[in-house]
């Protein structure tokens, strides 16, 4: 399963949805995004600007649902994702506002859905607009590093942190260049998996500056999990060298079986030879 987030910093569709699939994500979350319509469980888009909004969507076996909307400050979405396996969606782009700014948006959110949270595997993803480096604005319950502690209580983990392991803002990938600036990376983008799937992180990336610069300041966030049963728990896998291994050694398992054989037929008929020559 292949999830990948990214700001799209608004302009066409017709031309920034293709250079997104071109990933191939299973499932993709993309903020300040245009209003899309599609009747086919493929997309859901979400917000007050048809300008720029949330737009998630889905891919081969894969789809999305609308799920409880909750009144939480702008903007988090619930999305049931239905597949291989079925889990729920926090689709994140949190925003300045009076009451919740930024980061504690997005606490309040996972504050409101925390029942829905707890009761099915879980991923909360987006533009957060947060980093633990900007701790010091606001109190320990309620900034960056407050909310990643909220979310380990709730098991929870940062995909990117997990697979590069980086501490929270101490990142060495930005995923935001403000203003496009190259001298002003920032890193405000997160993909939180349930800690059970972290086992199953194949790859984290975050798409080049050479592709991606020129479509918007934001650089996509691209995490490929090793597809989870409907249990929730990670599936072992085998790659495809070690299918080989076990197909060859299966094939020498199989012919030493043939040499046994071979062996003990042959040990019989010389047996049977002198049983008959001493007669």
């Amino acid at each position: 399963m292949r999830i990948v987030t990214w700001n799209c910093c608004r302009g066409p569709v017709s031309r920034k949805l293709p250079l997104l699939a071109s990933l191939r994500p299973s499932i993709s979350i993309i903020q300040e995004c245009p209003r899309v319509r599609r009747d086919d469980g493929s997309l859901l888009w979400f917000g007050t600007n048809p300008r720029q909004g949330i737009a998630v969507t889905a891919s081969g076996e894969w789809r999305v649902v609308a799920g409880e909307q909750r009144d939480v400050p702008p903007f988090t979405f619930a999305v049931q994702i239905k597949g291989p396996i079925d889990f729920l969606l926090l689709a994140v782009w949190s925003q300045r506002n009076d009451d919740f700014r930024y980061v504690r948006a997005v606490i309040r959110a996972v504050e409101c859905y925390r029942d829905l949270i707890v009761s099915q595997p879980t991923v909360i993803v987006g533009d957060f607009n947060s980093n633990t480096i900007w701790d010091y604005k606001r109190p320990e319950t309620q900034n960056h590093s407050g909310l990643v502690r909220l979310l380990a209580s709730l098991d929870l983990v940062s995909a990117y942190h997990q697979f590069f392991g980086e501490m929270q803002g101490k990142e060495s990938r930005p995923t935001l260049f403000l203003q496009r600036n190259p001298a002003k990376p920032y890193h405000i983008d997160y993909c939180f998996i349930p800690k059970a799937w972290a086992s199953q992180l194949r790859h984290v990336e975050i798409g080049a500056d050479t592709v991606w610069a020129k479509e918007s300041d934001h650089r996509p966030l691209l995490i490929d999990i090793g597809l989870p049963d409907q249990t929730g728990r990670a599936e072992t896998s085998c790659s495809s060298r070690g299918a080989r291994q076990i197909r060859a050694q299966g094939k020498r398992e199989v012919a030493c079986s043939s040499n046994e054989i071979e062996t003990l037929s042959d040990r019989r008929s010389h047996l049977m030879k002198r049983i008959r020559s001493s007669g």
